[in-house]
């Protein structure tokens, strides 16, 4: 009986200790488990406004110029005043230095060109006009461009120029002078000294008939390829110049 009794008695302990162990093993397991997460939160992103990029405009095409199309300004214009039919049995001498051969080669018109680069004075004598001299003749307009290379020759030339001038009117021919034009930074010369010149030609020349185409450019404008020689455009107005001053002060030569 009293051994029934200590084995009820174990049998409670032991049942109750198992009890014990299971029931802190849950706990234990709980602890070390923790409280259960919360749930996950996934966000999608809103896509991003996609910026509209502005279409790229296309430029107008250009058209390319022509082959041989050149500028009409810087071409210059090239007219002869509208003469009388007489016109044709007219002869224009042109005697000069190396800015008359700019103004031959940019007209290339009939006229007789006795011209050449550098030359003054001395040439003029004893080529120049020597070498034209017998196309002087009635009905003929003579026309010297000289004096820029050497304006120390004025005197000179006023001498010369009238003795030629009454010669050639006795033929029935009529002489021009026409003044030396500006320069732009010419190591030999100096507008100051070419306005001298030109006065004194224009006050002392007797029987000729001077055109006055520094004034003319100097206020009209110019422009030069190396300080002292004119482009074409120049030249052409320069021609073109001469011509009107032809038409209008010689009543003989065009009617």
């Amino acid at each position: 009986m009293g051994n029934t009794k200590k084995n009820g008695i174990r049998q409670i302990v032991l049942t109750a200790g198992v009890a014990a162990i299971c029931m802190f093993t849950n706990i234990h397991a709980a602890e070390v488990a923790g409280p259960p997460g919360p749930a996950s939160l996934t966000v999608t992103p809103t896509p991003a406004a996609t910026e509209k990029l502005k279409p790229t405009e296309t430029p107008e095409p250009t058209a390319a110029p022509e082959a041989g199309e050149q500028n009409t300004a810087e071409q210059g214009t090239l007219s002869k005043p509208d003469h009388p039919d007489t016109v044709s049995a007219d002869k224009l001498v042109f005697i000069g230095d190396s800015r008359t051969e700019g103004l031959r080669d940019a007209v290339n018109d009939d006229s007789v060109w006795s011209c050449l680069s550098s030359m003054g004075y001395d040439w003029m004598v004893s080529t120049g006009v020597p070498q034209v001299e017998d196309q002087i003749e009635d009905n003929t307009a003579v026309i010297i461009l000289m004096g820029v290379n050497d304006l120390y020759n004025v005197n000179n030339y006023i001498s010369y120029i009238n003795s030629k001038a009454s010669e050639w009117s006795g033929r029935g021919a009529q002489t021009y002078f026409v003044s030396v034009g500006p320069v732009q930074n010419d190591p030999y010369a100096s507008n100051a000294e070419i306005e001298s010149f030109n006065s004194a030609m224009q006050a002392n020349l007797i029987g000729v008939t001077y055109i006055d185409i520094y004034s003319h450019l100097v206020s009209d404008g110019f422009s030069t390829v190396d300080g002292t020689h004119y482009p074409d455009s120049v030249s052409v107005d320069i021609y073109n110049y001469i011509l009107d001053h032809l038409e209008e002060q010689r009543s003989g030569i065009w009617g």
